[in-house]
């Protein structure tokens, strides 16, 4: 199972382990790398495995982990 991370502006760093765009459920690599990219380009905010709603402007690097 793969997991999208990111860091925000402020430092704190944020996961996704669900697919959330046009998909639901676990994802692997594959997958995690394709919705991390709709991530930055089609949503304007994403909810988190933290429980935060996180708006992707404040996003300042992601990366897919295993």
């Amino acid at each position: 199972m793969a997991v999208i991370r990111f860091k925000v502006s402020t430092g704190e760093e944020f996961s996704v382990s669900n697919a959330f765009y046009g998909a639901s459920g676990p994802m692997g690599v594959r997958d995690a790398n394709v919705q991390a990219s709709f991530l930055l380009t089609k949503l304007v905010s994403i909810t988190t495995d933290q429980g935060y709603t996180v708006n992707t402007a404040q996003i300042v690097y992601q990366w897919v982990a295993e």
